[in-house]
This record gives structure tokens, C-alpha cells and sequence, in this order.
């Protein structure tokens, strides 16, 4: 999301972006990061490219300076009749074209933004959640072969995400998961081994255990420092957070707690991610205290 760094009022604008974005500036200023995700919702614009120049300007500071990579989402892509998976209005008649222009990615082709890299001893897996992505498709075959062929030794962690995510304790309001949807992928995040799942969509941040086909597999463990460990030497799933609180309007979560969901809150804020070939560690980051809300490693001995 974004709104205008000079305090104008504009169509569809989401003041929360204010502080994430003044926060990543100072983070990437410090020189201690390579990349930011971001997936998907990007400028929210709607069909309104002023709108897109709002955000560049918003996130100048720190998207000129390193890799600013992203999924794409329902805001940019879905649209009546245009072959999106979900017929929505909600790019406001975009179809994806000024995104795919704006943030060009890795991907194989125009209208098929789905792609991988690797940084450091980390293998990304990007999908889009607005594509087909049933058994047999075009990405379904890719995402299978994508994971399929990480070298574990050379990249020992795998990192899948996408927009649209597979569980949420959100209010049921603004619940945006297709069980078809798990029930296509969710398999292949198994079957590969995948470590960490992050997805966006709901305007919230959501952490859960080591989670499968609705069940915890596994629980962290608190190391000595208290921080929540969750280890894959014996590996059963992976773990799932959403990360959607970087700007829009936060989404209230359901007051049924599920067994799976171990933290929720409602802040804006962003994550950091730093990895080890021994260890993938997690935080959560307010935007506006600029203090450590939650945390989180995932470890292989």
C-alpha cells in the first residue's frame, strides 16, 4: 500500500505505509540487508497510475538501493473475464500490465509471474496465487520442479511464498482462504521439505507451528535466549506466518483462538529474515515502536 510522503489526501491511500516505509529506510540504511519481499498489493492503485507514482516515490528511499522483489497479488492482476482465477475487480481493470512494468521479476514470461532465486544459502520459491496453480497447470508443474531440483546442500533452506494464503485466523469477514487452493499445493510444500511459507492477503501478522493438512506436526521449543526454535534436523512441516500488516488496514482477528495459530497481533510493522547454513532466523518488526514484537528461528543440526 502507500500514501503520499508529503501529507496530501489521495484516492485510496493507506497511512499505515507512513511508518512502514520510514522504517525500512532506516533499516536499509544501515547496510545489513540484501532484498526485500514484497507479496503482493503493491501500490493498490486500481487503474489509477498516479496512484503507481505514489508508491515509487513512497519506497524510493530504499528500493533504489537493493533487490526489491515481489509476488504479485489480487490487487494488481484480478479483473473480470481476464483469465485471473478469481473474477474480482479488484486490480480495477489493470490485468497485471503496469505491475508486470513496473517490477519486472525472473519470471518465464509476460502474465506468468511466477519465478525462483537464491540468495545466500536460501532458495526462494514465488508463486502467483492469481494463476492457475491446479494439478497439471503451467505453475503447478513449475512450483513441483522448481523445488524439486534445490540443491539442500549448496541452499539448505526453502522459502515458498505467494499472496493468497492457506491459513488465517482472521475474522470471517475477511477469511481468504480456497481449500482448493491447499488442497493443490499444500502436498508439494510437504513432499519438498519446505521450511518456511509466507504469504500476505490478510492485513495482519500470523505465526503458526510446524503445520500441515490443518495439524501441528510440531511445536517450538524455547532455546536459552527464550526465543522459539523450531527443529528440522527431523523435519515435519513448515512453518506458516502471514505478513500483511505493511500498510493497509489492519484486519481483526477471530475471537476462536485455533490450536495452530501460536501468535497474532495487530501492528503495522515488516519482518526481518537473516539466514545461516544452520540457522533461519525470524522477527517481527513494529513500525511504529520500532521494537521486536515476536521471534522465531528454524534450525538443522
Amino acid at each position: 500500500g502507500k500514501a503520499p510522503r508529503d501529507a496530501t489526501v489521495e484516492h485510496y491511500i493507506q497511512p499505515g505505509a507512513l511508518s512502514v516505509s520510514a522504517a525500512l529506510a532506516e533499516e536499509v540504511a544501515s547496510g545489513n540487508y540484501d532484498s526485500i519481499f514484497h507479496i503482493g498489493d503493491i501500490s493498490y492503485a486500481t487503474g489509477f497510475l498516479v496512484e503507481w507514482d505514489y508508491f515509487l516515490h513512497l519506497i524510493t528511499p530504499f528500493a533504489s538501493c537493493l533487490s526489491y522483489m515481489t509476488a504479485i497479488g489480487n490487487h494488481e492482476r484480478d479483473y473480470i473475464d481476464s483469465g485471473s482465477v478469481y473474477i474480482t475487480p479488484d486490480s480495477g481493470g489493470e490485468c497485471g500490465v503496469p505491475y508486470e512494468k513496473y517490477f519486472p521479476m525472473p519470471a518465464p514470461a509476460l502474465d506468468k509471474p511466477w519465478y525462483s532465486i537464491e540468495q545466500g544459502p536460501v532458495h526462494f520459491t514465488v508463486i502467483s496465487t492469481e494463476h492457475e496453480w491446479k494439478p497439471n497447470s503451467e505453475q503447478y508443474n513449475w512450483i513441483k520442479s522448481d523445488m524439486a531440483s534445490v540443491d539442500r546442500t549448496r541452499t539448505p533452506w526453502l522459502i515458498f511464498t505467494g499472496h493468497r494464503p492457506m491459513y488465517t485466523s482472521a475474522a470471517a469477514a475477511v477469511v481468504s482462504v480456497d481449500p482448493v487452493f491447499v488442497a493443490s499445493v499444500e502436498p508439494l510444500l510437504l513432499q519438498n521439505k519446505v521450511d518456511l511459507v509466507l504469504f500476505g492477503h490478510v492485513h495482519n501478522y500470523e505465526r503458526t507451528c510446524a503445520l500441515y493438512n490443518g495439524k501441528c506436526k510440531a511445536n517450538p521449543v524455547k532455546d536459552d535466549s527464550g526465543i522459539d526454535t523450531y527443529d528440522n534436523t527431523n523435519y515435519t512441516a513448515p512453518v506458516h506466518a502471514i505478513i500483511g500488516m505493511a500498510g493497509f488496514t489492519l484486519d481483526k482477528f477471530s475471537p476462536i483462538h485455533k490450536s495452530w495459530s501460536l501468535t497474532r497481533i495487530e501492528q503495522f510493522g515488516y519482518v526481518r529474515i537473516q539466514a545461516t547454513r544452520n540457522k533461519l532466523n525470524l522477527e517481527f518488526v513494529s513500525s511504529n515502536t520500532r521494537q521486536v514484537e515476536d521471534s522465531f528461528q528454524i534450525i538443522r543440526k
